[in-house]
């Protein structure tokens, strides 16, 4: 792996140490899910995943523009598609028939039509205030998908409108502002289901994402520099892996329920420059880099997928805690591998007809 820092200005190319990212924010979810460990959030995965999402994205889009001078919509909406798409369907095609065998009473035609149309997060809010069929659990996790696609359909358009890039952190500002102030008015106006409705709603949970967008314009912009991160690598690396645990604590219920995401999502920002920019970290991106662990990264889509409905297979069969997860965990890498290849790694030459960059 080359010694030369990740440029700070948008531009296509792949930017070493995310893969890791992504595998340790996969691994926070499957912990949690399969209860490998007391207490850990899954969500804390979901939001470095926003994050990398949002960082990723919008360097990807700004990359475009330079390049270009223009955003391609169409394009950039065919590239997502292509690559969101067919592994999400193979997983339904497959996992669906297998959860209606197993448990045919969880059916629940609400979850599987809007989960797979992108409105998972829908789906879980309006089963607990409307009192919709919830599902099955092993489906839950797509609600973080519809966040992501959201996102998707709004950022591209508000880049193409809004072309100066001070026009864009000012933008990107009072998002997140909004987004806090609204967890807070449904704290306030609707305290039984704030919880359900702040983890779940697009525009409550978007500033997670957005603060890897803000990041992006910030670096862009030249308003943070490399070589201020490069001074303060390990401050920034340990201080943000710091704040991250700390943002973990329940602090109070008005912090848990309005707050927490975004001191969160700052954490994972500091933590990100750290990691990312400087050469004294260049360790940390190496130990990132590692096969194992960057392709396990690059499939963490197919393996966020899987992972649930295997788990909840495998536990018709094999109850007991540890065989359980033990076993689901190495059919979950088996079969999101085969995913893999089967989707994205042939979709691949398809999605680079339309622009696709590696990143």
């Amino acid at each position: 792996m080359s010694g030369v820092s990740t440029s700070a200005t948008a531009r296509f190319g792949y930017v070493a140490g995310l893969d890791g990212l992504r595998l340790l924010a996969v691994a926070i979810v499957i912990v949690a899910h399969y209860r490998l460990l007391p207490n850990v959030p899954g969500g804390f995965g979901v939001s470095i995943f926003f994050f990398i999402s949002g960082f990723l994205i919008s360097r990807l889009l700004l990359a475009e523009e330079k390049t270009h001078g223009r955003i391609a919509l169409g394009r950039f909406y065919i590239r997502r598609l292509i690559r969101l798409l067919p592994p999400l369907l193979l997983m339904g095609v497959v996992a669906v028939p297998l959860l209606v065998w197993i448990d045919p009473a969880g059916f629940s035609w609400s979850q599987l039509l809007l989960s797979f149309a992108y409105l998972g997060n829908v789906q879980k809010i309006g089963a607990r205030l409307l009192g919709w069929d919830a599902g099955y659990d092993a489906l839950e996790p797509l609600w973080s998908l519809a966040v992501e696609e959201h996102f998707y359909l709004l950022l591209p358009p508000v880049l193409l409108f809004v072309r100066r890039g001070t026009s864009r952190i000012i933008l990107l500002a009072a998002i997140l502002s909004g987004a806090l102030a609204l967890r807070m008015a449904v704290s306030w106006m609707a305290p039984q289901q704030a919880d359900n409705i702040n983890y779940n709603f697009t525009l409550t949970r978007i500033d997670a994402i957005g603060w890897g967008v803000f990041l992006t314009l910030l670096l862009d912009a030249g308003v943070l520099r490399v070589s201020c991160f490069e001074r303060r690598a390990y401050w920034l690396l340990w201080g943000g892996s710091a704040a991250m645990i700390a943002s973990l604590v329940h602090w109070a219920d008005w912090y848990e329920v309005a707050f927490k995401y975004t001191p969160q999502s700052i954490a994972i920002g500091v933590a990100f420059c750290g990691l990312i920019f400087p050469e004294r970290t260049l360790w940390a991106r190496r130990i990132a880099e590692w096969p194992t662990v960057r392709y396990l990264g690059r499939i963490s889509y197919e393996l966020y997928l899987w992972h649930f409905p295997i788990y909840f297979v495998v536990g018709h069969f094999l109850p007991a805690p540890f065989p359980r997860a033990l076993l689901s965990l190495v059919l979950t890498a088996a079969v999101s591998t085969l995913a893999y290849s089967v989707t994205t790694q042939r979709l691949g030459p398809l999605r680079k007809r339309y622009g696709s960059h590696p990143v």
